[in-house]
């Protein structure tokens, strides 16, 4: 596929090494960026291991699959591993996106109609193979209010529901937002797998360029004077404060700081005008570098949840059983942290 005005490549590959249709909008590059491209014989590896973890463990919440995950992570293919660990040490990365995994779209069936429906047997081996890319990372995490508390869940448009505020949607564009930034167990890295992707529908990043603030309102934005609200997602989530207590959006290093923010949903504390000067100029940082990452079919994006924000263009659903369908799963880099936020030692829900 040719590229057309504005379109480039993504730094770093060769167009002979993308995939056609695997596009990134730029303006000018994409730090941060890491990559990998299986080979064949690697695609077929990581397949069958997945396969094998399947057939082994069936379901991917088993507590033996989950107490072998990083062990098994390890069959993963070497030089696969070296690239994943150079992204996990990078301070500044953005993603880690590996482009050739084998999907058969006879195994996994037609796109299902909402999220209750894609657990598949045919899908299930994908969630595992998702899951041992992402122990690359860290150790699954999930939200006891999202999806009945699935560890690998499934983005897939549903009638009804596109223009709402949640993943779900289609028509309406999901603005980008730190995952889960309301909560202190919010995951470090995000990881995608692509099992369909029928047009070239972007999943939208963005990052902060420190030096693109003003120095008074980059200052601000490391002090408590901000609060963010749970998105819709949440909104049975068990436990919540009506109003959140005040965090800084960034935080950390301030060479490399850690973001914590939501477009819809992070507001300045009433009344305190420097915050809102502060949480206007970060936002319009974020609305300027928001640059458009497209997931084939195959492909794995594995987002750094403490550099970048995420979200989604918008784009029309057929509802036909060939639409986009993403597995995900959440990552945290020390499981302990979360432990206020899970009832018992040995489970991954949190709530």
């Amino acid at each position: 596929m040719a590229d057309g005005p504005g379109v480039e490549r993504l730094p770093g590959l060769s167009p002979s090494a993308w995939p056609a249709g695997h596009l990134m909008k730029t303006r000018e590059h994409c730090p941060g960026l890491h990559s990998y491209n299986l080979s064949a014989a690697e695609a077929r590896d990581v397949l069958a291991l997945a396969l094998d973890c399947h057939r082994r463990f069936r379901q991917v919440n088993d507590q033996g699959f989950l107490g072998l995950l990083a062990v098994l992570a390890h069959q993963l293919p070497g030089d696969l591993q070296a690239a994943a660990n150079a992204a996990r040490l990078d301070d500044r990365a953005i993603a880690f996106v590996v482009t050739g995994n084998l999907v058969d779209n006879d195994l996994i069936g037609p796109t299902p109609a909402t999220w209750h429906a894609a657990d598949t047997d045919g899908s299930r081996p994908f969630g595992f193979m998702l899951l041992l890319y992402g122990a690359l990372f860290g150790d699954p995490i999930c939200w006891a209010a999202q999806q009945d508390g699935r560890l690998v869940t499934d983005v897939v448009p549903a009638a009804g529901m596109q223009t709402s505020d949640v993943s779900s949607s289609s028509e309406k564009a999901l603005s980008w937002h730190t995952e889960d930034a309301f909560s202190p167990y919010r995951a470090d890295h995000v990881a995608l797998l692509c099992l369909r992707a029928p047009h070239e529908i972007a999943t939208t990043i963005s990052w902060v360029d420190s030096g693109s603030l003003p120095a008074a309102a980059y200052e601000v934005l490391f002090q408590t004077r901000f609060r963010t609200l749970a998105d819709p997602s949440h909104e049975y989530q068990q436990g919540l404060p009506e109003l959140p207590e005040p965090v800084a959006i960034l935080s950390g290093s301030s060479v490399s700081p850690v973001l914590r923010i939501d477009r819809d949903y992070t507001i300045a504390e009433p009344g305190d005008r420097a915050a809102a000067e502060a949480l206007d100029a970060i936002v319009g940082v974020l609305d300027a570098n928001l640059t458009d990452l497209v997931l084939d079919a195959g492909t794995v994006g594995v987002l750094d949840n403490r550099n970048i924000v995420h979200g989604r263009r918008p784009f029309r659903a057929r509802f036909d059983g060939s639409d986009r369908w993403l597995k995900r799963v959440n990552l945290v880099a020390d499981l302990r942290r979360t432990r206020l936020g899970r009832r018992t030692g040995a489970t991954r829900v949190i709530g």
